[in-house]
């Protein structure tokens, strides 16, 4: 019979809720599930890590990008470039009108973030990697001005830009740690092109190991990749190009590769190879000078690099020779071993990059297409350049061959070719002006019903030579980082899926199972990452620190080796108190006295005395110590008028004469709560003294509270109470109740100015009198009679008002440009506006109501 399982078991554990600080996140912005455009993000406790700022080969103008909208880019602290080479064209302008430019897969859209965004941080990249970083983004922007179209006449960054972001650019060496904002990074070499890095990125003591493209397989020229001794990774970041497929071996391919070449030029043909302008075509260069050089029936068939640009990078490849393998070391001290002996011959002159069977070829017009060849052209993506130029020339003989070097992205007619199509489109062909003539002349290609297209006889071959790892290589790799957290990048979903999966079943013979990620363009991905925070105790609190001393053990010791003395040395330790101050500087805690603050942190500390003095005339000094106790409990007394005495004379009350005598003030002083000191004067004088923070001013506001009242406690008044006696036959007046008339129009004023301002209160010296035309106190003909006799009744009424208690007959009130009048007799109101009489009507009203009454 089943039964039921208990509700302990039944229901999971809550778990710990995660500080978001402790959670790493990681952010595509290119690159994810996808070749190209390789940029991602790393934030980790407030720092954040830009990793490669590429661009996608498949697309043009801003849509090459990576979604830089996304996020923003001000936050950034350091950004990183883990390699440069020229690999497909970047398409800054359309597709159909793309002049022979290069692509940077992993830095292309670098002088864009630096001068067209928010971007403010560090750029780090590698010696070699700057130095050809200069000639391609120079030479891309130069080609792209020369090639510019009234359809996309403006790109995504000028020479300009590219000349004035190049001095923001810091370079580090292999294998140096450098430090940033708090966050440190080693680069060490990755094998994938000459300068080609990986970055352990440590932030917070959390190690993050980013490979970029990388490769471990032994070449001609490259040092492999490793993995980094001494360090634990708890993140890996790594490429998954290839997926779970494995290359050939290299000297099998090598072997593949000239035998397809032979083949090629032996029955009369021409052999195109599309290589990169920077990266394995410098491998293919060395494999054909030593077959060449091994085989002199072959020195009748010229080897052409058509590629400017590479021609001018070989000087970086001649200058880092010390960044390069103990293969081009040796050759290179060989040769110059030779050199001074004098016994160097012309194959042995130069170093290993000064090459006898191959030469550089400046273009095509000085290429005399005779008879068989070999050619090494750019970009090896075959979208338009030298390299898709000879492809349309070449491809409708059958004695021709394409040999396809290195890896293909998806969308570019690389990939496409390696389908074996019968036709092509032509790009190339036909281009005047630099514009690409189609049919009878008219339009483009790339429109409908106007394409022109190529028949393809030629022979296509691949023999993969990319120098990336492959699915064995990189599942040791990762295998031998033993990272628990791996995330997939750099790769097409196909392939990313199943090495995701090929790593995810590895899991089910390991304790801990290794947790794998492969995110999407935009897809935030956060980890939690728990570190336990140590804090180092420095200065005089470390010496304060006492370490109690192990009681005696017995003979007798329990299991494990560890005796009880040992076990009660430990609990008190772990049970030691340690208060100080807790300073963080880049992610290291120190824990020390104030006083050590200048010293071990570079802190300046100020202290603030603060001091509050008063007078209690009528407290005493038992009263403010029993109101004291009641508030704060047990108050300590620092010292009192008896101790001083004993403390000055050594027990005895021994007074020297003197010619003059001092006034001693003798003051009894208080510790309250261990932080506030009240000093208590013979004369009633308190001083309350503490040193200002946050909890001693609350503590200082309490005491200061207590004594403030002390004085109106019942315990102060039974204590200050004494006999007095008085008589009661004077009679006092009432100064509120007998006030004069003056007195109360002040009062009036002082009301009427606090409502409508000082200056807009105006007494009206002359009366209102209510006299009418036909009145026969004037005539109106004699207008000197007329003013006399009103000034007569003028007269007469003032008299009345000042008999009656009205100093004066009214006031002017003006608000802002209304003026208004108040008759004091008979507070009546005279204003042009209705609304503006009533509001000053009620306030007089309620100001004769406060004043009293001014008359009867």
């Amino acid at each position: 019979m089943a039964t039921k399982r208990k509700l302990d078991t039944a229901t999971p554990e809550p778990e710990e809720p995660i500080d978001p600080s402790d959670e790493l996140m990681f952010l595509c912005l290119g690159g994810g599930n996808e070749v190209g455009r390789s940029c991602h993000i790393i934030q980790y406790k407030g720092k954040t890590v830009m990793l490669d700022a590429g661009a996608h080969p498949a697309y043009d103008g801003l849509a090459s990008l990576p979604f830089y909208d996304e996020f923003d880019l001000s936050t950034v602290d350091i950004l990183l470039i883990t390699h440069l080479c020229s690999a497909a064209p970047c398409l800054l302008f359309p597709m159909a009108n793309a002049p022979y430019s290069f692509h940077l897969d992993h830095a292309a859209s670098l002088p864009y973030v630096m001068a067209k965004t928010n971007f403010k941080g560090r750029v780090f990249m590698t010696h070699p990697t700057k130095a050809i970083y200069k000639w391609l983004m120079q030479d891309s922007v130069r080609v792209q001005n020369t090639h510019a179209t009234a359809e996309q006449p403006t790109q995504l960054y000028t020479e300009a830009d590219v000349l004035s972001t190049l001095p923001m650019i810091q370079t580090i060496a292999f294998h140096t740690t450098h430090t940033h904002a708090g966050i440190k990074i080693t680069p060490y070499p990755a094998g994938h092109v000459l300068g080609a890095a990986m970055y352990v990125i440590e932030i917070a003591g959390l190690n993050i190991l980013f490979t970029g493209d990388y490769s471990r397989e032994h070449d001609r020229h490259l040092i492999p990749a490793s993995a980094p001794k001494g360090v634990k990774v708890d993140v890996l970041i790594t490429e998954s190009t290839f997926g779970v497929a494995s290359h050939i071996p290299r000297l099998e391919r090598e072997t593949a590769l000239m035998k397809s070449l032979t083949g090629v030029l032996n029955r009369g043909g021409r052999v195109l190879m599309p290589v990169f302008a920077i990266g394995r075509a410098q491998e293919l260069l060395l494999i054909l000078e030593d077959y060449w050089n091994r085989h002199p029936e072959y020195r009748k068939y010229p080897i052409y690099y058509a590629s400017n640009l590479a021609k001018k990078c070989m000087l970086v490849y001649q200058t880092y020779i010390d960044a390069m393998n103990d293969n081009i070391k040796s050759m290179f001290q060989n040769r110059l071993a030779q050199a001074a002996d004098g016994s160097s011959g012309e194959a042995g002159a130069g170093g290993p990059w000064d090459f006898r069977w191959i030469r550089n070829l400046k273009s095509l017009d000085r290429f005399d297409d005779v008879g068989g060849c070999v050619m090494l052209a750019s970009p090896g993506m075959l979208q338009n350049g030298v390299s898709r130029a000879l492809l349309e020339r070449w491809a409708p003989d059958p004695k021709n061959g394409v040999i396809v070097t290195g890896y293909s992205v998806e969308g570019t007619m690389a990939k496409m070719i390696l389908t074996e199509p019968e036709s092509i489109q032509a790009v190339m062909t036909g281009r005047v002006g630099g514009r690409v003539q189609g049919v009878g002349g008219r339009g483009k290609p790339g429109t409908e019903g106007e394409k022109v297209m190529i028949p393809r006889r030629c022979t296509v071959q691949e023999y993969s030579f990319a120098a990336h790892v492959d699915g064995t290589e990189n599942r040791e790799f990762i295998e031998e980082v033993a990272a628990p957290v791996v995330i997939l990048v750099h790769g097409e979903k196909t392939n990313m899926m199943r090495l995701k999966s090929k790593l995810l079943s590895l899991n089910a013979n390991k304790s801990t199972p290794v947790k794998v990620f492969s995110p999407a363009n935009c897809e935030e991905l956060r980890i939690p990452f728990r570190q336990d925070k140590v804090a180092k105790v420095v200065g005089r609190l470390a010496n304060q620190i006492q370490i109690s001393n192990a009681p005696p053990s017995p003979p007798d010791s329990d299991e494990g080796g560890v005796t009880r003395g040992e076990k009660k040395y430990k609990t008190a330790n772990e049970d030691q108190i340690v208060s100080g101050v807790l300073v963080q500087n880049d992610f290291k805690l120190s824990l020390m006295a104030p006083e050590d603050l200048k010293e071990y942190a570079g802190l300046t500390t100020t202290t603030i005395l603060c001091r509050q003095r008063l007078t209690l005339a009528a407290a005493g000094l038992d009263l403010i110590k029993w109101a004291l106790e009641g508030t704060f409990g047990a108050i300590k007394t620092i010292s009192s008028p008896s101790e001083d005495v004993k403390a000055e004379t050594n027990g005895g009350a021994k007074f020297e004469e003197a010619d003059e005598e001092i006034e001693r003030h003798q003051a009894t002083v208080f510790e309250v709560m261990g932080s506030v000191v009240v000093q208590i004067a013979s004369r009633g004088e308190v001083e309350v003294e503490w040193e200002g923070n946050i909890a001693n001013d609350g503590i200082a506001d309490a005491v200061l509270a207590v004594l403030f009242t002390v004085e109106s406690s019942p315990a102060a008044v039974k204590q200050s109470s004494s006999q007095h006696s008085h008589d009661h036959h004077e009679n006092k007046r009432n100064l509120h109740a007998h006030i004069s008339p003056s007195e109360r129009l002040s009062r009036l004023c002082m009301f009427l100015e606090a409502q409508f301002g000082e200056d807009a209160i105006t007494p009206i010296s002359r009366p209102k009198l209510n006299i009418s035309e036909d009145d026969g106190s004037g005539s109106s003909d004699d207008p000197i009679a007329a003013e006399k006799a009103r000034a007569q009744l003028e007269m007469v009424e003032l008299e009345r008002l000042h008999n009656a208690g009205i100093p004066v007959p009214g006031l002017e009130i003006k608000v802002d440009k209304i003026v208004a009048k108040v008759w004091l007799e008979t507070l009546e109101v005279e204003c042009s506006m209705r609304s503006m009489a009533d509001r000053i009507r009620a306030v007089v009203e309620r100001a004769v109501e406060v004043v009293a009454p001014l008359w009867e």
